[in-house]
């Protein structure tokens, strides 16, 4: 999934629930499955994407046109702002049959936008799906969704650096220390690291900690207090920066830009890296374990208007874009990763070099901090950047801030 199109789903999530309340009650969709010889039109809303993703997306339609010639797939791109234009749709009416959903959305879209989808779908063929992505777009026991594509997080790092330095990928905390102190050197930090929570939770886990129960939020705690002081010792140790404060965008342009020698990213890096600083040569490592493990899971879902007229058709082709066949294709392409197990070996044989974002993705938190994932998700990225710039004094003060801020 692209970066900005992601950064776009989030920043207009806030607006979610209000505007779904205001739908009213919605009327539960017809089942009118059309006979086998009738041709009927499912409209598949998406996002803009690289070339390279449109081509794949097309593809894989196609491929789907000549199982089900009688379903004419008609592909509708959504422009700026996903999420805003789709919840206009939805309070009109006027939303695709099938449209990307992307997992911090679940929770307010699971219900209110889109249709269960179980009665559609192979018990056994379900069970290939990694679980922890298909969880994040079920609820009561009901699938909304089926997971098309992922990423997790990892290291990615400049091997020319580590290389003279004399230092090795770092797969525990200790060693991320001992590594930090090595790289930083001749101007160049050890680490960029973001005031986010997409890039800092994933340390919450490795200390113990979590960021929810449910709906309620469990992030007010020493294990997770411990792993932000964690985060932001490299910043003040001066091993570390923010993207802005080295002039850079964001993280991958500070690697891109030889600024820093590793960062905390996903599988989008590798075509930005390739466009954008081909003459880098880099690695991709597992994220340093503390307690434990833990990671964050980025994914995508096609789900199914609750106001669709041929819920069987659209159902068809959700199975078909999730399906061994177009996850094949995904596994080829090397533009994300397939959420199905069966599909991790083809991956990773193509990519050895990739595993990591593999194994990264096992047991992994998915990106979603339920129906409120918005205003949380603001909320702890402010209280990082206040403990980073010494506005707080700790980690503790920092999520009692973010804490108070989220359930305003």
């Amino acid at each position: 999934m692209k970066r900005n199109a992601l950064l776009a789903v989030i920043t207009s999530l806030v607006l979610t629930t209000s505007v779904f309340a205001g739908c009213g009650k919605k009327e539960q969709a017809p089942n009118n499955n059309s006979t086998e010889d009738k041709e009927v039109v499912i409209k598949l809303g998406c996002w803009g994407s690289s070339p390279a993703e449109t081509k794949l997306l097309d593809d894989q339609i196609a491929e789907f046109n000549k199982e089900f010639p009688k379903i004419k797939v008609q592909k509708e791109v959504i422009t700026n702002d996903y999420n805003q234009a789709m919840q206009t749709r939805i309070a009109s009416k006027t939303e695709p049959d099938v449209f990307y959903l992307d997992v911090s959305l679940a929770p307010a879209y699971m219900e209110k936008a889109t249709a269960p989808i179980d009665e559609y779908l192979d018990k056994e063929d379900l069970k290939d799906f990694n679980e922890n992505l298909l969880k994040g777009f079920q609820k009561d026991g009901k699938t909304y969704g089926l997971p098309k594509d992922y990423n997790s997080l990892a290291i990615f790092y400049n091997q020319e650096m580590l290389d003279k330095a004399g230092v090795k990928p770092p797969s525990t905390w200790t060693e991320l220390e001992e590594a930090s102190k090595k790289l930083t050197k001749d101007g160049v930090k050890a680490l960029a690291l973001a005031d986010d929570s997409a890039r800092f939770v994933p340390f919450i886990f490795q200390a113990g900690g979590k960021v929810m129960d449910g709906e309620k939020i469990a992030f007010n705690t020493l294990e997770a207090a411990k792993a932000l002081d964690f985060y932001y010792s490299f910043v003040k140790n001066g091993q570390a920066a923010d993207p802005k404060s080295l002039g850079e965008g964001w993280n991958g342009d500070a690697l891109a830009h030889k600024k820093v020698a590793m960062v905390i990213e996903g599988g989008w890096m590798i075509p930005f890296m390739k466009e954008s600083a081909p003459d880098v040569k880099y690695g991709i490592s597992a994220l340093p374990k503390g307690e434990q493990t833990g990671n964050l899971a980025f994914t995508v879902a096609y789900a199914m208007s609750k106001n669709t007229k041929n819920p069987k058709q659209s159902a068809e082709l959700i199975k078909f874009l999730t399906g061994k066949k177009a996850q094949e294709m995904t596994a080829d392409s090397g533009l994300a990763i397939p959420t199905r197990k069966s599909m991790a070996d083809v991956y990773t044989s193509k990519y050895p070099e990739r595993a990591a974002l593999v194994e990264g993705a096992k047991g992994a938190e998915v990106f979603c901090y339920g129906e409120k994932h918005a205003k949380i998700q603001d909320a702890l990225a402010k209280a990082g950047e206040k403990l980073r710039l010494n506005k707080l004094p700790d980690g503790k003060a920092a999520l009692e801030d973010a804490e108070k801020a989220s359930m305003q």
